[in-house]
């Protein structure tokens, strides 16, 4: 995956949440949904680990329904 497709993967998932919604991100400290998403636009570093947590987010949804449907 390419990084376009990745920060737009992030950004459309972030779009879909409430948008009263915050999230903190490490030692980066605390983000509106909006402020999270120029973030991802812009390539900070913010932005960069708001992809590398979806992404790891994304890789243990397969275990996670796993163990759900046990």
């Amino acid at each position: 995956m390419d990084d376009d497709y990745l920060m737009k993967l992030v950004v459309t998932r972030l779009q879909s949440m409430p948008p009263n919604s915050s999230f903190s991100i490490g030692r980066f400290g605390d983000f509106t949904k909006e402020q999270l998403i120029r973030e991802v636009m812009g390539g900070s570093n913010v932005g960069k680990a708001a992809i590398e947590m979806e992404l790891n987010f994304l890789r243990e949804m397969p275990k996670l329904s796993r163990k759900l449907s046990l």
